[in-house]
This record gives structure tokens, C-alpha cells and sequence, in this order.
């Protein structure tokens, strides 16, 4: 909470309790509670973020400083008309309760920090695919974009960015796609990262491991920052994609934004043809993780003019995803020879075909699993994956967690585990939990050299069960 909001809050507790309990007040108390009020909420709004959580306690203030007014100069006599005064106060002793209760169900979180050495710089581009056309949305080639954190040299002189890149537009794309009105989640727009935009790269080391991040359907690119900013602060370069028409909004500018096509996955329970549609989907994906990886490899050259000309290890990319995220990432290492390691988030694996899961993959792998796909046909594929691989494979699951809690859901509400879409773990718990078993796995996959050993992961919680 912000310290003059704080103090709103508390000023308007005080008014409301003199103005109930006592009738009459002397008038050089009420005069110091009107200024103080009046000047705390200038200050505030000149200074301080304002969301829609807050508004209800705006009007609050205003009515009892109204109230206060009245009472100090006897205006028509206010303070002996008893019905007209009570429900005044009702009013604003309701509103500040509903303001309570909105900051609680959607708070203005703060970003995990990273637990690395290095800064963070941030830099997005935008990537055309001209070996593929859109299949979801207007016609012309597949365009996609990433955003790229890495360890900084220096963040003086630098501006923070916030958390979601894109700001309201995703927000608001994020709450109508789950149910709620449009503005219930402007507020995360005010959340900073601990990124830096386009800070110079640090000379620490010449070349640094590569992680792509892919986010699940409904994801964003920004929806996995907190594990992007921990790998960037240890030494990794990280590419998050915003898989285009499968993220709630991807932004290219201010007039072209390309929203989530439902239409690219339809309802299971009504789809015949479902797996086709999945299948696509996740191959959509894969396409846009090779393009990625493409791009990045004339940016090392040069041909493409970037910061990160010499400075990718090319030698040492690893591959992070959620769901349709990670199944995309299987898809990928199963053909691509350039990935040499992979972490996967649920990964969802039923929409590959079976010629693909048969082939098999050959690199170290982790698999981790929430509680809630403990069962289920995903598991079909998951476990030929894992029995399979002649290569170096874990698969670990944590109880008490949903699909949702391989995101980060914790930002938005507490509420979420009421309504059963978060499980019954505290989101920074989990975090901890991701971080130090994706930090473990990538530095023992990515800062060696070929000969991987056998992959230890520190799995001490006793909600974390190791499979295999």
C-alpha cells in the first residue's frame, strides 16, 4: 500500500468515528482533520498511482470532508438534520469498506526480485515468418513477437519498465477473457518489473546461454517474467514469445493488436475434431520457437543489427514453456538439434502426433506437473516421453497445485484459490519453489559443456514428489 493512501485510509476512519460519535465537534479539531484530509488527497493524486480500487474511498473522503464542512460553518443548519447526516456517513463508511474489500480481492502486487548478481535489461522485437501465412488471423505471413531480458552492464540513466510491456491492452484482454469486466485488472499496468529498457549488455562474459520461454493458450509473453528476470539476473539471455492469436493480445503497434482467436482451439466437449485443432495449435507454436531461434542466430551474425551481435552461445539453448507452451517445446527438441535442454510446465503433449512421440528425444529433460493433471490423457504421451528417453529425464509433480499455478496468477488475487483456480499453495512459495528447481536444472544443462552429467534437483518441500 502506498503510504499517503494509507494515510486516506486512516483519515477517513478518524473523521467518520468523530462524526458518529459526537454531534458536535470542536471546530479547531475539525478544521485540522479537513486540511489534513484535503491536502493528503491532493498529494495522492499528483503523486501516488490511482486505480479503480481506490475511487469508492475518493468519494468517502469527499463526503466526509463535505460532512466536516457543514458542521464547522453550521450551513443551513446540516448538523441538526439527523437523517440527511446519518446516511451521508453510512454512504461513505460503505464506500471505504468496498474500497477495502477491492484493494484486498485485487491488490497492486509488487515483482518477485531476482536473486542474481547481474541487472536486468529488456528489449522486444518483432519477428515475420516468410516461410509461413497466418492461419488464425488476417492474411500474410505469421508474425510474431519477443521480448528478450538480459544481464546488464549498467541500468543508471535507464527507465523501468513496467511488468506487462503492453500495458492496459493486455490487461483488459486478460479480464474479458476470464469472465470479468474490462477494467477489474487495469491495475497490474502500474506493477514495475526490475527490467531496464534497453540498458547496454554486460562485457561480464562474451557469450551468454540462451532460455526461450513459451507461454500456454490464453498466456502472454509477459506471464512468465518473474522466472525470465531471475534467469536474466544469473546470466542467462531469455526470449519470451507472444504466441500471436493464441495470447490474449499481442501488441505490434497502436493500431494493430491481434487479440486470442477462440476459433484456434475450440471447446473440447463440442469439437469432434478437437486433437486436429490442438494439434495445429501447438505446431503454430513450434513454428514461432524455430523462428525465434532463427532470428537469433542472424542477430549473433549480425545480420540482423542488434545489442546481442557475438554475445548468444548458440551452443547452449535451453527451452521453457507452460502447457501449450511446453508441448510446443517438445515439438521443437524432438527435430531440432539445437536445443540441449528442456523444462516443461504441464506440458501439454496429447495433440502430438504419434509418429512424432515415437521418435523420441535424446536430451536432458524435466518435466514437472501439477497436481490437478496427476490424471488424465496428456499422461499417455508424457510417460512414453519420459520411459522413452534414452537421455536424461526427470519428472517431479507438485501437490496441491493447479494447471493455473504454473503461471503467474499470484499477481492478480488471492481470490483465486477460492474459486478453485489456483491451489492451495502461497504464491511466493511456489516461486521459490520454480526458481530454484529451473535454476538448478539450466545451470546444470547450460553452463556445462556437452558431457551433462546426471541432473540433481533439490526437491527438499514436501509438496514436491519426485517420479523418476
Amino acid at each position: 500500500m502506498q503510504i499517503i493512501e494509507s494515510i486516506i485510509f486512516i483519515l477517513t476512519i478518524v473523521s467518520l468515528g468523530f462524526l458518529i460519535k459526537y454531534k458536535i465537534i470542536k471546530k479547531q479539531y475539525m478544521i485540522i482533520l479537513v486540511v489534513v484530509s484535503f491536502f493528503s488527497l491532493i498529494i495522492h493524486l499528483a503523486f501516488e498511482s490511482t486505480r479503480w480500487q481506490l475511487y469508492p474511498l475518493y468519494i468517502a473522503i469527499i463526503l466526509t470532508i463535505g460532512i466536516s464542512l457543514f458542521s464547522i460553518f453550521k450551513i443551513n443548519g446540516f448538523q441538526n438534520k439527523g437523517k440527511i447526516r446519518m446516511i451521508t456517513l453510512i454512504l461513505s463508511g460503505l464506500l471505504m469498506i468496498l474500497s477495502g474489500i477491492s484493494k484486498y480481492a485485487f491488490p497492486l502486487q509488487e515483482m518477485p526480485l531476482p536473486s542474481g548478481e547481474f541487472s536486468i535489461g529488456t528489449e522486444s522485437f518483432v519477428l515475420i515468418d516468410d516461410n509461413r501465412e497466418e492461419s488464425y488471423g488476417e492474411e500474410g505471413k505469421r508474425k510474431i513477437k519477443i521480448q528478450v531480458w538480459y544481464p546488464a552492464e549498467s541500468t543508471d540513466g535507464y527507465d523501468l519498465v513496467p511488468w506487462l510491456e503492453d500495458g492496459q491492452v493486455v490487461a483488459q484482454a486478460l479480464a474479458k477473457d476470464t469472465g470479468l469486466p474490462s477494467f477489474v485488472l487495469n491495475h497490474t499496468e502500474l506493477i514495475m518489473s526490475n527490467s531496464y529498457l534497453e540498458a547496454p549488455i554486460s562485457e561480464t562474459f562474451d557469450e551468454y546461454p540462451i532460455v526461450v520461454i513459451s507461454h500456454g493458450w490464453g498466456g502472454f509473453k509477459n506471464l512468465h517474467t518473474d522466472l525470465a528476470e531471475e534467469l536474466a539476473s544469473l546470466g542467462y539471455i531469455v526470449v519470451g514469445i507472444d504466441h500471436t492469436y493464441g495470447s490474449v493480445a499481442t501488441v505490434f503497434s497502436d493500431e494493430e493488436i491481434a487479440y486470442l482467436n477462440p476459433e484456434a482451439l475450440p471447446d473440447r466437449d463440442t469439437t469432434s475434431d478437437f486433437l486436429g485443432y490442438a494439434n495445429t495449435l501447438v505446431n503454430t507454436y513450434a513454428g514461432d520457437i524455430t523462428l525465434t531461434l532463427d532470428e537469433l542466430e542472424k542477430m549473433n551474425t549480425g545480420d540482423i543489427s542488434s545489442r546481442f551481435e557475438g554475445r548468444l552461445d548458440l551452443e547452449n539453448i535451453g527451452l521453457l514453456g507452460h502447457s501449450a507452451g511446453s508441448g510446443a517445446d517438445v515439438a521443437v527438441a524432438i527435430n531440432d538439434d539445437r536445443i540441449k535442454a528442456l523444462f516443461g510446465m504441464d506440458a501439454w503433449v496429447e495433440p502430438i502426433s504419434d509418429e512424432e512421440i515415437e521418435k523420441g528425444l535424446d536430451i536432458p529433460i524435466l518435466f514437472l506437473r501439477s497436481g490437478s493433471w496427476e490424471t488424465g490423457a496428456n499422461n499417455t504421451n508424457l510417460s512414453i516421453l519420459v520411459e522413452d528417453n534414452i537421455g536424461n529425464t526427470r519428472l517431479y509433480q507438485i501437490d496441491g497445485t493447479t494447471h493455473y499455478d504454473f503461471s503467474m496468477a499470484y499477481m492478480y488475487s488471492p481470490l483465486t484459490k477460492n474459486i478453485g483456480m489456483t491451489g492451495e499453495l502461497e504464491g511466493d512459495y511456489l516461486v521459490s519453489i520454480f526458481k530454484s528447481m529451473i535454476t538448478d536444472f539450466f545451470e546444470q544443462t547450460l553452463k556445462v559443456d556437452n558431457n551433462v552429467g546426471l541432473i540433481e534437483i533439490r526437491d527438499s518441500w514436501i509438496e514436491v514428489r519426485k517420479l523418476r
